[in-house]
């Protein structure tokens, strides 16, 4: 860890113990990495004392969430297992660790890329698509597999291969890693990661004929004022003026509205209608530094 990840972390940890004074320094640690610092002072042993409440057990909210700086803690958080009301729009509870189909695997079959949280409106005209970050930012973006520029890992229904293939290519540097994966031109905004997202919300629209005709896909990003996530926060704003401008006439051929946006996490929260869930506003405050 550098030291602004250690200072993040810490003012996380203090602010988690404001707003829950239950919990104490001796409920911090971890099994799964005994030795690790980082994981023994910002891990905690029950996961459910990261979160605003218990989750209910069919829900999947993926690895990690014992983590002070876990994005998928903070989006339950954020959203809760129940319905609720986001711009002014009713929807259903959220579905955790989402799937939509992006390209084959080896075996032929459908490999799938994962969002954080999808929500589907209750009168069936919208749906949300939501991945989030708290710190991932800190670190480099993932590599692109080569698959991604194979046409025939592409399933049979997109068309538009050429379109995604050519974008992939503006955000991926010529010289590959030791695993053959195309290494990503930008410090710290994960476009590769957005692009996979819209390429396989665009074959569910091909795909389906059930899905709500207004998409928004939404990059929910914690900020924290340092270079780090100024550096995000403009490579953000790029890819998504030229996201917007490519892939949107393709959803609309397909008869979809589409839009991917990018929010902060104070953004996003002020989307949303707390008035019959004040405590859980409360709790937020543990993100606000």
């Amino acid at each position: 860890m550098n030291n602004i990840e250690i200072d993040i972390l810490k003012k996380l940890k203090r602010k988690l113990l404001e707003v829950n004074p239950s919990i104490q320094d001796l409920d911090f640690g971890s099994t799964i990495f005994p030795n690790s610092e980082k994981a023994q002072q910002y891990y905690l042993f029950d996961k459910t004392n990261n979160l605003f409440e218990s989750p209910n057990a069919d829900l999947n909210l993926g690895f990690g969430v014992e983590a002070l700086r876990s994005s998928a803690a903070m989006i339950f958080n954020l959203l809760g297992q129940n319905a609720l009301r986001i711009n002014n729009i009713d929807f259903e509870p959220p579905k955790y660790e989402y799937e939509f189909p992006a390209i084959k695997n080896v075996k032929n079959s459908k490999h799938n890329a994962h969002l954080d949280a999808v929500l589907f409106s209750k009168d069936g005209n919208c749906m949300y698509a939501i991945e989030a970050k708290l710190l991932e930012w800190i670190n480099s973006p993932k590599n692109l597999s080569p698959a991604y520029l194979n046409s025939e890992m592409y399933l049979e229904c997109n068309l538009c291969q050429e379109t995604f293939k050519n974008f992939f290519n503006e955000y991926m540097a010529p010289k590959t890693d030791n695993k053959g994966r195309y290494c990503h031109k930008q410090e710290r905004y994960d476009a590769i990661q957005m692009t996979i997202h819209i390429l396989a919300l665009y074959n569910a629209c091909c795909e389906k004929d059930n899905l709500p005709k207004n998409i928004s896909l939404y990059n929910v990003v914690w900020k924290y004022d340092c270079d780090y996530y100024r550096t995000e926060e403009k490579e953000a704003k790029e890819f998504m003026a030229n996201a917007n401008k490519t892939f949107r006439p393709l959803f609309k051929k397909k008869g979809y509205e589409f839009i991917v946006a990018y929010k902060t996490f104070q953004e996003f929260k002020e989307m949303i209608d707390f008035s019959d869930d004040l405590d859980r506003e409360i709790y937020l405050k543990r993100y606000e530094m």
